[in-house]
């Protein structure tokens, strides 16, 4: 028998449109149900996701400076200031700390204690950086000290892996609307360098020397410091505020980068006129990641607004104009307004109100043997 030709001509049941619409309810409840339960797996996923990162929350908003870079920071572009969600960094580095958040008064220190080290790192390797000096300062051994009401973070980088690194949330509690003056001068606020603990350098009375008489070995390779990267961007960003553009011409250079460039002088001009105005490699400042060459490197820019601004204001951001007028006899270069050493402003202030060059501070000769 054919059981689809007999199916077809069955009577049907009528259904009431009472039953229909009863039936369209229960099927939209099903559905409802199932849409719940798919929304509840997918939070519960994400919350054993945030458990997995330490358990921290990362719901915190605030306004920040962004600037657009490369993977390098040694180049740069224009910063530009937007708002933003910021999330609370999470710590994905092997470092681990006591803490990771800080609260302090204005003027009051604290300390993060570095608990366990990634592999191969040791205590010598620690580099420490705020990310607005402004806010909260911090010395080379993570001695974080409150500048003014906000909220920054502060970070641990490893020398040796710069890949490993964490964050500190940094808040300063205090009355900002009792804050009248003007904004405050860097001269205060931009911390000295970090000392490196590598064999070979030369440092006098605290600071490293790099000159024609005092070296470096081939193998230093630091990278540009992120203390005087970040002084640098808020050195520009001040001057973007007055019309004027600074951006890094050139950074952090290693042994072979000078090595080619110093070379390729030397077949254009000769050694002896090289000599005056780059150095050989071993011999460079930019190796030291404490110094960068701003804009153009030509002599035309000095006579360039942002020269005049640079060497008026350099020093509340911790920079000093290296290789000044008039000195050329005693630094042993000729003189190259775009080229900043990051000494902390300090030292850089001692300089600016002296008129003396690193050499004469330091009471050091620069000449090749």
């Amino acid at each position: 028998m054919d059981n689809n030709r007999y199916d077809s001509h069955r009577p049907r049941k009528r259904v009431s449109r009472k039953t229909l619409r009863r039936r369209q309810l229960t099927a939209l409840a099903v559905i409802a149900f199932l849409v719940l339960l798919f929304v509840l797996l997918v939070a519960h996923a994400c919350s054993d996701g945030g458990k997995k990162d330490g358990g921290k929350k990362n719901n915190s908003v605030t306004t920040i400076t962004t600037a657009a870079t490369t993977t390098d920071p040694a180049i740069t572009t224009t910063a530009v200031t937007t708002t933003a969600t910021l999330t609370d960094p999470v710590n994905k580095s092997d470092f681990k700390l006591d803490k990771y958040s800080v609260f302090l008064e204005v003027g009051e220190s604290d300390m993060p204690r570095v608990q366990a080290y990634p592999d191969g790192t040791e205590e010598a390797d620690e580099r420490w950086s705020s990310g607005d000096p402004t806010i909260a300062s911090v010395d080379n051994i993570g001695n974080i000290t409150g500048v003014k009401p906000g909220t920054c973070y502060v970070t641990l980088r490893s020398a040796s892996d710069p890949e490993q690194e964490v964050m500190i949330k940094v808040t300063v509690r205090g009355d900002s609307t009792d804050d009248t003056a003007s904004p405050q001068s860097n001269t205060a606020e931009a911390p000295e360098p970090p000392v490196y603990d590598t064999e070979g350098l030369t440092y006098i009375e605290g600071v490293l020397i790099v000159n024609k008489t005092y070296g470096l070995p081939a193998t230093f390779s630091p990278g540009l410091e992120p203390i005087c990267y970040q002084q640098f961007q808020a050195m520009s960003g001040a001057a973007a505020k007055e019309g004027l553009s600074l951006y890094i011409g050139s950074g952090f250079r290693s042994y072979h980068d000078q090595e080619l460039i110093y070379d390729n002088y030397v077949k254009e001009d000769g050694a002896d006129m090289a000599d005056t105005y780059s150095a050989r490699p071993g011999f460079s400042e930019h190796q030291t990641g404490l110094v960068i060459d701003c804009n153009t490197i030509d002599d035309a820019f000095g006579a360039t607004p942002e020269a005049a601004w640079l060497a008026e204001h350099a020093h509340e951001y911790g920079f000093i104009i290296r290789y000044p007028q008039g000195k050329e006899d005693i630094t042993g270069y000729q003189y190259e307004p775009w080229h900043i050493r990051y000494v902390g402003s300090k030292l850089a202030t001692k300089l600016y109100k002296s008129g003396q060059c690193l050499e004469e501070y330091l009471k050091v000769d620069s000449n090749y043997d």
